[in-house]
């Protein structure tokens, strides 16, 4: 499937990734549906989408609403080709110190919010097929870190949800992707977790992305036919030695403080 001209709904599009993710659909002639909590930011993207060639739908709403999602999916007048499921917010800190509505708060946005977008969007990727699903997962998903107990497991839930997913559809012309990038230039990176604080050696393995860069990966899974991605590559060979070899992972990070946030 070649991402041209296409159907398309972000969501978290309204800055960050999800910004990115849209600009590039733009200069590719889609037509792209925002989703996001804040419309002042949708509208701002919707206005970059269409200087840089594409249209665009500014759509807000809570993707922890499930009713609101299937709503708007319903409303759509063309079934789309292409979801980008990227929806997210960051949390990081120690696990005694997480309160229970922060990471209830994380859980429903990051994982259930995923949930009912894969959940309402699918039955028009089937129709509209071939068509493709890619969700921003992240390297927390794969790899243990001081503090990232409650945001890493909402991400090992989707790269597992999303695993499962693909072989349910498989044969139906619909793509299932999850795309891991390692920190990524993006506010949940600034305010989030203290990357400039990492040791030299940790932001030398793994150096932070550009957005536009992890939005080529997403086009690029949604063209190549789905199935998982890290980058950089520094970053799934880290994952990797975490898979086959832990308790070497974490002699390394703990040792270097790779693993802190």
């Amino acid at each position: 499937m070649q991402v041209r001209g296409l159907e398309c709904v972000v969501t978290g599009a309204s800055e960050g990734i999800g910004r990115a993710v849209a600009l590039e659909l733009a200069s590719r002639g889609c037509h792209i549906v925002l989703v996001a909590r804040h419309r002042d930011g949708l509208e701002r993207v919707r206005l970059a989408v269409e200087q840089g060639g594409g249209r665009a739908t500014a759509a807000p709403l809570d993707v922890r609403d499930g009713a609101a999602v299937a709503a708007l999916f319903s409303s759509l007048a063309v079934p789309p080709r292409l979801v980008v499921v990227n929806a997210g917010i960051g949390v990081h800190g120690p696990a005694e110190e997480m309160t229970a509505s922060r990471a209830r708060e994380v859980l429903e946005v990051n994982t259930l919010g995923a949930f009912h977008t894969v959940a309402a969007a699918l039955p028009l990727l089937r129709q509209a097929s071939p068509a493709a699903l890619v969700a921003l997962s992240s390297l927390s998903g794969l790899i243990p870190y001081t503090g990232g107990t409650v945001y890493g497991g909402s991400k090992a839930a989707v790269i597992h949800y999303l695993r499962c997913l693909r072989l349910e559809v498989a044969g139906s012309g619909v793509a299932v992707g999850w795309l891991c990038p390692g920190p990524v230039d993006t506010r949940m990176i600034v305010d989030g977790v203290p990357t400039a604080k990492l040791p030299r050696l940790a932001r030398m393995l793994v150096p932070v992305l550009s957005p536009e860069r992890v939005a080529r990966e997403v086009v690029r899974l949604a063209e190549g036919g789905g199935g998982g991605r890290v980058v950089p590559w520094t970053a799934a060979f880290f994952a990797g030695v975490a898979r086959h070899m832990p308790r070497l992972a974490e002699r390394v990070l703990l040792l270097t403080g790779a693993g802190e946030a």
